[in-house]
Order: C-alpha cells, then structure tokens, then sequence
C-alpha cells in the first residue's frame, strides 16, 4: 500500500534544520572587526515534492435506501476488534466507529456483522452459495482455510467486474492482489480494511550501541539493511552471560524467536517466491541458485548453537523471549509488537532484510487475511461502492493503528513509524501458500527450510529432487480445478 513519504513531523524538523542553519551563518563573534556585508542573498522558497493526492472514490449520487449490506467473518483478532458500536476515545476503536458511520451514512446503507469460526464461517458461505441466496456480500476469509473450495467450486464473484471498485488506489494493497490474480480475473482482494500482521525485525537498541553497530534506521533508509548484514551482526554478539561454557536460551545471542513459519519468511523477504500464477497455469518457482545460497547461510547461522537462540515450537522446550533482553534480533509479525510494552527492553522495528543491496524493495508476506464477494450477490452496484468506500475510510485505522504502536504503547521511537511504513509498502504474498497451505505436498516445498533444519538435514537439493514432481501435479490439478469452475459459470 503505497503511502506518502512526507510527515508533519518531517516537514517541522526540515524547517528547524534550515534555521538553525541561517542561525549560526549570521550571529557575530565579540571583538571582530566590522567587515563590509555582502548583498543579501535573495530568498529562494524551498519547495518539498509530493505525490499529488490520490483521488477519493467517487460515490457521488449513490443512495441505496438503507438496505442491509451483510458481513461475514472468522473472529480474529486483527479482524474482530476493529468494529464497535460505540465511541470510547480509543484510537483505533473510535476510527473504526467512524469508518462504519461514514460509508452507511454517503450511501444510505446499514451494515450486518456476522462472526464465527475459520471453519464455520467458510461452511455458511458455501451453504449460501449452493442455496442461491444472496445472504452475504463482504466475506472475510483465512490466510489458507477455504481459499481454494471457495473458487474451485466457482463460489466467488469476480471483483474485476466489480463497479465503483479501483484497485490501484493506494488503499488497496496492489502488490498482493497481482499474486493472487488467476489470468484476467481477481477473487480476492486485501487493503486497509484488514490490519495485516506484516513480519517485520525487532532489534534491541542497547546490544546494537554496545556494539557500536551502525544506525539500523539508516541501514534501511541507504539499502544496506540486507540478509547478509543481519547475519554478520547476529553473529558477532554471542555472550557466555552465566559463565558456564554453553550458550543457550539464558545467555545473549544474535536472534531468538519462532523459526516455524519465519523461516518461510526469510524467503519472501530475500525476494523470492514458492509460486507464481501465470497465463498458462500455477507455477513452482522455488527452484534457483540463490535460494540453495539463502537456504546454506540459513543453516549455518541458525542451527549453529554457538551463535542463536533460534527455536522451532514443535521441538525445542526451552525458549529464550526476546522481551528477556538478551538476544539482538527477532522476527516477529508486526501485531505481536504490542505484547511487549511491559517489556524494559529499548527495541525498534525494522523490515525484514533484503538479500542485498540490488533488491529494489524491503518485502513482507503477512500471512494475510482476504475478502472476497460471493458469486451471488444480486446488487453488484451496492457492494462494490460499500467495498471500496469501507476501504478507504479504514486509512484512519491503520494510521491510528501505527501511531498506538509508536506512541508509547509498545516502542518508543519516531524511526519505527516510518518503518512501518516502509513495510506496508513493500507486502505480498504466496497463491500456492494459501491455496495450498495445508496441503502435504506442497508443504514439503513451502515449509523445507522447516522441515530440514531440525533434522539436522543440509541437503536441500536431493529433498527439492525428490518431493518437487508430486507439487507440481498437485499445482497442475488446482489450477485445472479453477477454469473448470470458472468455466461454469
């Protein structure tokens, strides 16, 4: 989601730069003899560029009389706390309030919430669709559950064909629905109307200056923040810290924190991708030089127990918190940030590394949650003018969201909102990981670095030989599946 660059704040800070500038150039020093003045130098305004502003919806003339606009969703927590029905002078809970009196209000509409399980709520939708009721316009969906049935079974409405709907505008996130684009048609669509849990970097601020480390902010802001760099000041930080010759979770290293599903995420942020959809089909692109270079750095760091703290939840029992202050690093989802502001440790957010300084951007797969529009919507006007207004308005959210995390609640600097920034930009996601998440033999592929280090296993290439034919099948399948159902229609 792309977002201004330029803050209030920035443009204060610019200003008191240049007068503290034209201060020291014009004050006199005692007992300097009088020199001629030079003429006074014509004052040249200075001029900051911004993106112009990207236009509203147009939703002008729109009334539905007040009918019901109905919502379904799993209750989770980055989902469920975002809605309310009173105003309680909380940030983000107010902003919510706000958002869903904006849109009833310019289109005339009331909204329905409904709530339920991951597993439920996906169940009522196809009961819906296969009964041919319009009883749900706006469903909200699972990183994986129920992403494939829903369109292998040709429930879902094509959100292309959507009026009133633009899916370039900045609050929508652009970058995740081209992943998820099957040929000239869209089924899901993610912005701002769902606060991603975006994986970001937590550092500890006091381990870095111990260490003279170079400014982590700064790092990010030149393109030097990269894997490599990571690893080298990860490694260089190992502390004996009780003195008896082992180092394990009571003593300082470079990284604790959950590998299960972060070392997945290593990937996505040194660019890479497990699959791709393509003109002619789903294909497996996991395959390359540099991911066998990523996975044998990854294995060398990680699993040396002289130097991390890295654990995998199914394996290991003792396990190091970041919030204990002893490790340097830890990759985190950025809505995980706030259960550390009990925390004394002095931490800041950064994105994940890149691989290195040539990759263009800093790249976050938050595991997202979706929505999606039933095939059996019979006022398409309606809902795509609500989507796209709901979409919009909830910017204020995730502004308010941000500023909670920045403001005193969870860290403590004005660099991280900007990183956050810089994170939501930069998000996407995988279509085999969530079509196929839970599928076994896709897992082996999507999940090797998981399922090969705590073996204790190096070698990715005859594991990649071995399991890569039965997901590429399983790919062919799928996407089979899909135009046959789109060919239903």
């Amino acid at each position: 989601m792309k977002r201004s660059s330029i803050r209030p704040l920035s443009l204060l800070l610019a200003s008191l730069i240049l007068f503290a500038s034209c201060s020291s150039n014009s004050a006199e020093s005692p007992g300097e003899t009088e020199a001629v003045s030079a003429p006074a130098a014509e004052e040249i305004p200075v001029e900051i560029e911004t993106e112009p502003a990207y236009p509203p919806p147009d939703v002008s003339g729109l009334d539905y009389g007040g009918d019901s606009i109905s919502f379904i969703a799993p209750e989770w927590g980055n989902i469920s706390y975002q809605y309310t029905e009173e105003l309680t002078g909380e940030a983000v809970n107010d902003a919510a309030y706000n958002r869903q009196v904006n849109v009833e209000n310019t289109l005339n509409v009331k909204f329905d919430w409904n709530w339920s399980t991951d597993a439920e709520c996906h169940n009522v939708v196809m009961r819906s669709v296969r009964a041919g009721d319009d009883a749900y316009q706006i469903v909200y969906t699972h990183c994986i559950y129920g992403i494939s049935d829903y369109v292998t079974n040709g429930a879902l409405y094509d959100l292309y064909d959507l009026p009133h709907t633009d899916f370039a505008a900045p609050w929508w996130s652009g970058s995740m629905m081209e992943e998820f684009r099957i040929g000239s048609k869209l089924y899901y669509a993610a912005g701002d109307l769902v606060l991603q849990t975006a994986i970001c970097t937590l550092f500890n601020k006091s381990i870095a200056a111990s260490y003279n480390m170079p400014d982590h902010y700064e790092l990010v802001r030149n393109g030097e923040w990269t894997y490599d760099r990571f690893l080298e000041n990860a490694s260089s930080v190992t502390l004996d810290v009780n003195g008896d010759s082992v180092i394990d979770y009571r003593d300082q290293t470079g990284y604790t924190g959950d590998l299960t599903e972060r070392s997945c995420d290593i990937i996505f942020f040194c660019g890479e991708h497990c699959t791709k959809a393509t003109d002619e089909g789903l294909e497996l692109v996991y395959w390359s030089d540099k991911v066998v270079e990523i996975f044998e750095k990854t294995y060398a760091y990680f699993m040396n127990p002289d130097l991390s703290n890295g654990y995998f939840r199914f394996y290991d029992t003792n396990q190091q918190p970041f919030s204990d202050g002893l490790a340097l690093y830890t990759f985190s989802g950025v809505g995980g940030v706030a259960g550390l502001r009990d925390s004394d440790v002095d931490f800041g957010i950064l994105p994940g590394p890149k691989y290195n300084e040539e990759q263009e951007h800093y790249v976050s797969n938050p595991w997202p949650c979706f929505v999606c529009v039933p095939v059996t919507i019979t006022d398409p006007d309606k809902t795509g003018a609500v989507l796209e207004l709901f979409c919009y308005e909830s910017q204020a959210i995730q502004s308010a969201y941000n500023e909670n995390l920045i403001r005193g609640k969870s860290t403590r600097d004005e660099e991280s909102l900007e990183m956050l920034d810089i994170i939501n930009e930069g998000l996407t996601c995988d279509i085999g990981g969530s079509y196929l998440g839970f599928d076994s033999s896709f897992h082996s592929i999507f999940y090797c670095f998981y399922e090969l280090m705590p073996e204790h296993n190096e070698n990715i290439a005859s594991h990649y030989e071995r399991v890569k034919k039965p997901v590429e099948k399983t790919l062919s399948r799928l996407y089979d599946k899909i135009i046959k159902a789109e060919k239903g229609n």
